[in-house]
């Protein structure tokens, strides 16, 4: 009788954990989903025009006003400065800011000039790159600082002369420079892979080159191509890894031109637009607008500035995870009362995306953020 109950509870236990082995065995859902789980006000009457959330603190640049704000998860503002244009102390519209991994303070105005400010906002220092900068522009509110150990990685095209107007400038040149903060030295690094259209003689939409780095890795996007180009830090110039296609289902492209110089979207259609990209130890998320076609962007005048609040209308904005092993996730709609994500630390934990109030048809005498969670199916 002791044996038979013996091996009943042997059988029974083999049987749970052949039950918990098929349990672990099933691979994770790579369906997600996209949840509003709260929201922060913060008491600022102005326009956000470039920041981040990072490490608990949020940033927020105001074009207008010239000025940097400070505000914690509360949405308590700790600090908030502006700066003059010109003379002593001055900062040229720092739209790109940089949270460092140490807490130090770091912002590039759109054409690329860099500085330093002190944890207060106040400014600290600038820091003279060798050469000047020949752009003229810089892609918006993308993502073109971040550090790497104890350097800065920038896009700031000039050297030797470049310009990054040249319809070849792409295949042509390094398309970075990683600088010391401390001393303004820099050194040339990451070239276009082959892979990449703009690698080659033919002419093409000029594109936005925006990226973000991870530990030694780093990702980069042309904003019009669908494609996410990795690289080692740790390896001479920026080492060549590989190339992972988000393979949208819809990503308008007006493809090859005929001429250099020709600038056709936004003109007579609307080009698709990798707009963001976060790179997490979980895997990548990968914001994009779908862009519109020629014939409802001319039936609608979407060339018309007074309609350009209409482009939601007609194209779809997308968030897509790219899985460690370079498998795709659903297109995840993102709704455009979210106007801009923050950033995203962490797939596995919330972040933070500016309101769009405009689009909702709210005025407000303060900003809303919602905190958002990107959850398995």
């Amino acid at each position: 009788m002791k044996n038979n109950i013996l091996g009943i509870c042997l059988f029974s236990i083999s049987l749970f954990a052949c039950e918990t082995e098929k349990e672990q065995n099933i691979p994770e859902s790579n369906e997600w989903e996209l949840e509003i789980v709260d929201s922060i006000q913060v008491d600022y009457l102005g326009t956000f025009n470039g920041g981040e959330f990072t490490n608990g603190t949020g940033l927020l640049f105001n074009f207008k006003e010239n000025k940097l704000l400070k505000f914690d998860e509360e949405g308590n503002i700790l600090y908030e400065e502006s700066y003059p244009v010109e003379g002593p102390g001055k900062v040229f519209y720092p739209t790109k800011t940089r949270i460092t991994k140490d807490g130090k303070l770091y912002a590039a105005s759109f054409v690329g000039w860099l500085y330093e400010f002190n944890q207060d906002l106040t400014f600290k220092r600038e820091i003279n790159l060798e050469f000047l900068t020949e752009a003229k522009d810089g892609g918006g509110i993308m993502r073109t600082i971040d550090e790497w150990r104890d350097f800065l990685i920038l896009y700031y095209p000039g050297r030797d002369g470049a310009n990054p107007y040249d319809p070849h400038f792409i295949r042509d040149h390094y398309l970075l420079e990683k600088v010391d903060p401390e001393t303004g030295k820099s050194e040339p690094i990451i070239k276009i892979p082959p892979i990449s259209r703009y690698s080659s003689d033919a002419f093409y939409e000029r594109p936005w080159i925006h990226f973000s780095v991870l530990d030694d890795l780093l990702y980069l996007i042309l904003d019009n191509e669908p494609l996410i180009h990795i690289y080692d830090l740790s390896q001479g110039d920026g080492k060549f890894l590989k190339t992972i296609s988000i393979s949208p289902s819809k990503f308008m492209d007006n493809g090859e031109h005929s001429e250099k110089y020709q600038y056709i979207s936004g003109s007579k259609m609307l080009d698709g637009s990798v707009r963001q990209v976060f790179p997490t130890q979980q895997g990548i998320a990968v914001y994009y607008t779908e862009g519109i076609n020629e014939d409802v962007f001319m039936e609608n005048e979407l060339f018309n500035p007074d309609n350009f609040p209409e482009y939601p209308n007609h194209q779809r904005q997308i968030l897509k995870i790219v899985q460690p092993d370079s498998t795709l996730s659903n297109e995840i709609s993102i709704p455009y009362k979210i106007q801009r994500i923050l950033n995203i630390e962490s797939l596995d934990k919330p972040f933070y995306a500016l309101r769009h109030d405009e689009y909702l048809g709210e005025e407000q005498d303060y900003l809303t953020f919602y905190k958002l969670q990107l959850k398995r199916k």
